[in-house]
């Protein structure tokens, strides 16, 4: 259902409906006056379907990463309520989850990586603050509990992934922060792309998804699919992963933490 509300949403913007799985030809439209970044899947004729992740899966390469993937798995097992909002509220022995995703970041950070958690100075961080440290940390290296992993074929279980909103994307967030549950696979079928499995927290579900399209969202786990330049370095995402109608252009940046 809320799958649905955003295509429709996507096609009152750029002024065209795709067919759910097919190719698009999108044109770039505007949003408020602004360009719309987005672009079509780039291959042609029917879309890839949901990866098969090997198992089992690989481990984290710091102790904090470990940390980070044995507390998602806690919070899956022992959830019975979650919702996406704006504020924070955890009652972890009762299952309740209610937070963005920024809200999500932070209070796993706080538990697993507290010394990289206080290099966001902000005491109610947003996703952009998460792109700022990723970006500000050394690569090769961990500086302040933070590390900057260049390439996307270099992501591991326990690191972070994080974009900030384009200029003219219609969303009042500053962007998008979650956690690595997999290493990234390629997608043969389109060129650049690599499919991720992830945690986080939303509104709207991603591909193969824990969350249900009917629900208030919150805490999900689901898959993502990411374009890479020659370099390796992510450059737009497609939100419902392989099966994407169209991929938004803005900077995805990889981060590990170690304390």
């Amino acid at each position: 259902m809320k799958r649905a509300i955003l295509l429709i949403l996507l096609a009152a913007v750029i002024g065209l409906y795709p067919s759910p799985g097919a190719r698009a030809d999108f044109e770039v439209g505007t949003f408020e006056g602004v360009p719309w970044p987005i672009v079509p899947p780039p291959i042609p004729g029917p879309l890839p379907r949901a990866p098969r992740f090997p198992t089992p899966r690989p481990e984290a390469p710091t102790g904090a990463g470990t940390r980070i993937v044995e507390l998602v798995e806690q919070i899956r097992a022992s959830m019975r309520e979650s919702s996406y909002q704006h504020t924070t509220l955890v009652r972890a022995r009762d299952g309740v989850y209610r937070w963005d995703c920024s809200g999500m970041a932070a209070w796993v950070l706080r538990q697993a990586a507290p010394v990289a958690m206080r290099r966001i100075t902000r005491e109610r961080p947003v996703a952009r603050d998460f792109v700022h440290a990723i970006e500000s940390a050394p690569e090769g290296r961990s500086r302040a509990g933070w590390e900057r992993v260049s390439r996307i074929d270099e992501a591991m279980p326990g690191d972070l992934f994080a974009w900030r909103r384009p200029r003219g994307f219609p969303s009042h967030n500053t962007g998008h922060v979650g956690f690595v549950l997999d290493r990234p696979v390629p997608v043969p079928e389109i060129p650049g792309a690599w499919a991720v499995r992830v945690a986080d927290s939303s509104s709207y579900v991603h591909q193969d998804d824990s969350r249900t399209g009917d629900a208030d969202g919150g805490f999900g786990i689901g898959t993502i699919a990411f374009l890479a330049d020659a370099d390796g370095h992510g450059t737009h995402y497609g939100w419902y992963g392989t099966v994407s109608d169209g991929y938004v252009i803005t900077p995805i940046v990889f981060g590990r933490v170690s304390r």
